[in-house]
C-alpha cells in the first residue's frame, strides 16, 4: 500500500511540474494549493486502505492478492455469503452475564401440551400405564417447562470448574380448586462438575449412571418416554467419576443416593426413610461405554454401553417388626447408532430385580406379602424382590425434505415382571405386563422453536382384572432459550 500511495504522489507531483512549464499563468496552482490537494489525498487512500483491510477480515477468501500490486474480488464467494444471510437463521443470543472469570447463563424450555386419554391412565399429562379406573378426558399442560441456570469458565488448579441447577412444574400439585394450574416447582438437576484431561467428577443431582439413554419426545418432558415400559431413569443425588480410556472408551462410575421406589410416611417438609435408606448403603452404579463418530459413514457420534447396579431395601414386616433384606440388582444394555445420515436407532435392553426406583417392574419393587402354592393352599413366605426384563426401541428418521426440519419417530417398549414374584398371601392386582407404542414427529421452526404431536397406545396387564387399555394423544410446542 506505501508504494503505491509513493507512486501516485510521484504521478501528481511530475503532472504539476509539466503543468507548470506549459499551462496559462492565469490558471498555475499555488504551492499551498498542491500540499492541500496531497493531503486530501492520501487522507482519501487510507480509508480506502481501511475499508479493503474490513472487507478481507468479514470473508478472507473473497480477496485475493494478484501479481501488478492490485487487489481482486471473488465475486462468486462475495455473492454466496450474501445469499447465506437470507437462508440461515438467525444466531442464539447470548443472555449470559460474567461474575469475575465465570459466566452464569440462564436457560430454559416452555412446554405447551393439550392431550386427551381414551381411558384411564395413572396420569393424565405424561401417563406410563393404563389402570383399571378412571375413564377418558380431555385437557392441557404447562408444568413440564422447565428452567435452569448454567455456570462455566471457573478453574480450580487445572480442572474446568462448571455447575447446573434445573428444575420444571412437575412436582404436583396444591390442594385447591384450581391447583392442577399450580404446578409445583421440582428439582431437576442441581451439581457441580469437574473436568480434567480425561477424567471428570460429579457432585450433585444428576442422571443416574445405570441405563442414562432416552427416547425422543416433546410429549414426555416430565418423565422420559417409555417409564414403565422397558425405560429405566432416575436423577439421583450421586458422586460420580469418569475416566476416557483412549479415544473412544469411557468408564463412568457413582455411589448414588438409594431410591427404592416404595412410599415412606413423610410429612410435608419432613422426610422418613424408604426402605432403601434404611439399608444404609448407597446405590452402587458402573457403566462402560463406546462411542464413535462416524458411525456407518453416517458423520455423528454413536454408541454402545453396558451397565450395572446394585442396591439394597431393608424391609420391616410383622407385629415385631422382623427386618428382612432384599437386593436391588440390574444389568442394562443401551445404544444409539446412527444408521445413516437421516436414520438413527437407539434403546436399551434390561433385566433385574427390585428396581422400582427406576420405575421398572412397572414401578413395584418388592411383595412384602409373598405366598407360594402348596396344592389348594397358599403358604405365606415374607418379603420377596420383584424381578422383571424388559427394553424399548426408538428408530428416528429425518426425511429428505422440509429443508431436513422434520424428524418421524416410532418407539416400542416392555416391561414384563416375573410372574412367580406376584403371588402374595392377601388378594392384590398386581400389575403384570405393560406394553407400550408410540408414534411422533417433531417439526423445527427454528432451533428454538418446535411444533409436534404424538400418539401412544398402552396395554397393561393386571393379575385380578385382567388387560386395561388406553390411547394417549398429545399436541405440543415448545420454545427454548
Amino acid at each position: 500500500m506505501k508504494y503505491l500511495v509513493r507512486t501516485f504522489l510521484l504521478t501528481v507531483f511530475l503532472t504539476v511540474l509539466y503543468s507548470a512549464d506549459h499551462a496559462q499563468p492565469p490558471t498555475q496552482p499555488t504551492l499551498i494549493e498542491l500540499q492541500n490537494q496531497i493531503v486530501e489525498l492520501e487522507t482519501k487512500l487510507k480509508a480506502i486502505g481501511v475499508e479493503l483491510a474490513k472487507l478481507k477480515e468479514a470473508n478472507p477468501r473473497a480477496l485475493t492478492n494478484v501479481g501488478d500490486g492490485k487487489v481482486k474480488v471473488d465475486e462468486s464467494v462475495a455473492t454466496t455469503s450474501t445469499a447465506r444471510k437470507d437462508v440461515e437463521p438467525q444466531k442464539k443470543k447470548d443472555v449470559g452475564v460474567d461474575i469475575g472469570s465465570p459466566r452464569l447463563t440462564p436457560y430454559g424450555t416452555i412446554f405447551f401440551n393439550a392431550f386427551a386419554n381414551s381411558g384411564g391412565t395413572n396420569n393424565a399429562d405424561v401417563p406410563i400405564f393404563a389402570t383399571p379406573t378412571g375413564r377418558g378426558n380431555t385437557s392441557a399442560s404447562v408444568r413440564q417447562t422447565r428452567l435452569g441456570l448454567k455456570l462455566e469458565g471457573a478453574k480450580v488448579g487445572t480442572a474446568r470448574l462448571g455447575a447446573v441447577i434445573e428444575g420444571d412444574f412437575f412436582g404436583g400439585f396444591p390442594s385447591v380448586g384450581i391447583g392442577e394450574n399450580f404446578g409445583v416447582f421440582r428439582v431437576r438437576l442441581a451439581y457441580v462438575r469437574l473436568d480434567w484431561e480425561r477424567t471428570s467428577v460429579t457432585v450433585g443431582q444428576d442422571w443416574m449412571v445405570f441405563a442414562p439413554v432416552n427416547p425422543t419426545s416433546m410429549a414426555t418432558a416430565g418423565n422420559p418416554q417409555m417409564a414403565a415400559a422397558g425405560n429405566n431413569w432416575a436423577r439421583l443425588p450421586q458422586v460420580r467419576f469418569e475416566r476416557k480410556i483412549g479415544d473412544h472408551i469411557t468408564w463412568q462410575g457413582a455411589l448414588l443416593g438409594p431410591q427404592t421406589g416404595d412410599f415412606a410416611m413423610n410429612a410435608a417438609f419432613s422426610v422418613q426413610p424408604t426402605s432403601g435408606a434404611a439399608s444404609r448403603l448407597p446405590f452402587i452404579q458402573s457403566r462402560i461405554v463406546y462411542a464413535g463418530k462416524n458411525w456407518f459413514g453416517a458423520k455423528k457420534i454413536g454408541s454402545i454401553g453396558l451397565s450395572g447396579h446394585y442396591g439394597r431395601s431393608r424391609v420391616f414386616t410383622g407385629a415385631t417388626n422382623v427386618r428382612n433384606d432384599i437386593e436391588s440388582v440390574g444389568v442394562a444394555l443401551d445404544w444409539s447408532i446412527p444408521l445413516s445420515e437421516r436414520i438413527t436407532a437407539s434403546g436399551e435392553a434390561f433385566l433385574g430385580r427390585n428396581l422400582g426406583g427406576f420405575q421398572a417392574g412397572i414401578f413395584q419393587s418388592y411383595n412384602n406379602d409373598f405366598a407360594y402354592r402348596v396344592g389348594s393352599s397358599l403358604v405365606r413366605s415374607g418379603v420377596r424382590s420383584i424381578g422383571t426384563r424388559g427394553g424399548w426401541m426408538q428408530l428416528g428418521v429425518t426425511p429428505p425434505t422440509l429443508q431436513d426440519r422434520l424428524t418421524l419417530y416410532g418407539s416400542v417398549g416392555i416391561d414384563d415382571p416375573d410372574d412367580r414374584d406376584l403371588f402374595s398371601f392377601s388378594s392384590r392386582d398386581w400389575r403384570m405386563r405393560n406394553f407400550v407404542f408410540a408414534a411422533n414427529f417433531i417439526y423445527k421452526f427454528s432451533p428454538q422453536f418446535a411444533l409436534g404431536a404424538e400418539f401412544r397406545r398402552f396395554r397393561t396387564y393386571y393379575l385380578l382384572s385382567g388387560r386395561h387399555k388406553s390411547d394417549h394423544v398429545n399436541l405440543g410446542a415448545f420454545y427454548s432459550f
